[in-house]
Protein backbone atom coordinates (compact mmCIF):
# COMPACT_ATOMS: atom_id res chain seq x y z
CA UNK A 1 0.00 0.00 0.00
CA UNK A 2 1.29 3.43 -0.91
CA UNK A 3 0.43 6.85 0.54
CA UNK A 4 -0.27 8.01 -3.02
CA UNK A 5 -3.23 5.58 -3.08
CA UNK A 6 -4.98 8.00 -0.74
CA UNK A 7 -4.32 11.15 -2.77
CA UNK A 8 -7.64 12.10 -4.34
CA UNK A 9 -9.76 15.16 -5.14
CA UNK A 10 -12.37 16.10 -2.54
CA UNK A 11 -14.39 19.20 -3.50
CA UNK A 12 -15.41 21.40 -0.55
CA UNK A 13 -19.04 21.27 -1.69
CA UNK A 14 -19.10 17.55 -0.78
CA UNK A 15 -18.02 18.17 2.84
CA UNK A 16 -20.94 18.59 5.24
CA UNK A 17 -21.15 22.03 6.83
CA UNK A 18 -23.96 21.15 9.25
CA UNK A 19 -25.07 17.88 10.89
CA UNK A 20 -28.02 15.97 9.45
CA UNK A 21 -31.38 16.45 11.15
CA UNK A 22 -32.46 14.18 12.75
CA UNK A 23 -28.98 12.93 13.63
CA UNK A 24 -29.84 9.24 13.24
CA UNK A 25 -30.36 9.76 9.48
CA UNK A 26 -26.69 10.65 8.94
CA UNK A 27 -24.57 8.30 6.84
CA UNK A 28 -20.92 7.38 7.33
Amino acid sequence: MRVSDFDYELPERLIAQFPAEPRDTSRL
